[in-house]
């Protein structure tokens, strides 16, 4: 299939002391092969900026350039409890999303936090506990640097079985299989454990990440997508407790 490419037309209005110019740049997007992960929140409800709160969300994006059924896929939670400890995804109850609906193309689906403030993160629908407890960081949706996300597809040969259907990965956001360090930033009562992501080593617990509109296709492999510096990851990152939810919803440019 030859890849399509679509040119939108910028206005850029530059402001000088006499004049005002007006300068037309394209923007291109490149259509992706699969749905994909492309946005996540991640967030210590006990630290004082986060107000008490899980404010965390899942965003998926199809710019395949076709509509997708979204019943032949799956989210599932993944909490990690130490550094070193390496397994595969496994799925409990309660810790996957069936997903309903078709989603057109260029569109995009949020699953967000049953906590998360519904007028600064517009959702499609709600996952996860109410409860405030740090004790129950392994339930879904609880997002704090150390938890993994995983798309999931319909697939005879998949070997994750949810309710005796067969899926496989798709996309992943963090993965059990990679090793993690232990954060340099502010204690908190969950372990201080996270994944590095695109050269941030100190603390990703509280951040906003959006996947670069230069991914073509969903992947399962964590240390590619993280990557080890921002020139080489597939994700942008927010500033520390500087929570982004303005492109909720919307591609990421």
């Amino acid at each position: 299939m030859k890849a399509r490419f679509f040119f939108f037309p910028i206005i850029v209005i530059a402001l000088g002391s006499c004049k005002s110019e007006i300068v037309f740049e394209p923007v291109i997007i490149i259509p992706k092969t699969e749905l994909l992960i492309s946005e996540i929140s991640t967030a210590i409800n006990t630290d004082p900026l986060a107000a008490g709160t899980r404010s965390h969300y899942v965003e998926l994006f199809n710019g395949t350039g076709q509509s997708i059924d979204l019943s032949n896929y799956a989210v599932g939670y993944f909490a990690v409890t130490d550094n070193n400890t390496l397994s595969s995804f496994n799925f409990t109850t309660g810790s996957v999303i069936e997903l309903k609906r078709i989603l057109p193309t260029e569109k995009c689906y949020v699953i967000a936090s049953s906590q998360a403030d519904p007028i600064s993160i517009k959702r499609d629908t709600a996952w996860g506990t109410t409860s405030t407890l740090a004790a129950q960081a392994s339930t879904a949706l609880q997002l704090s640097g150390n938890s993994g996300v995983a798309l999931l597809k319909k697939n005879p040969t998949g070997t994750i079985v949810i309710a005796g259907t067969n899926y496989a990965l798709v996309d992943v956001f963090g993965s059990p299989l990679v090793a993690r360090v232990t954060s340099t930033g502010a204690l908190s009562s969950r372990n201080n454990i996270i994944w590095t992501i695109a050269g941030e080593n100190a603390d990703t617990r509280n951040r906003t990440f959006f996947r670069k509109s230069s991914v073509v296709s969903p992947t399962t492999d964590w240390e590619l997508s993280k990557g080890t510096m921002a020139e080489n990851a597939q994700w942008k990152i927010s500033g520390d407790r500087l929570w982004d939810y303005t492109n909720i919803g919307l591609p990421t440019n």
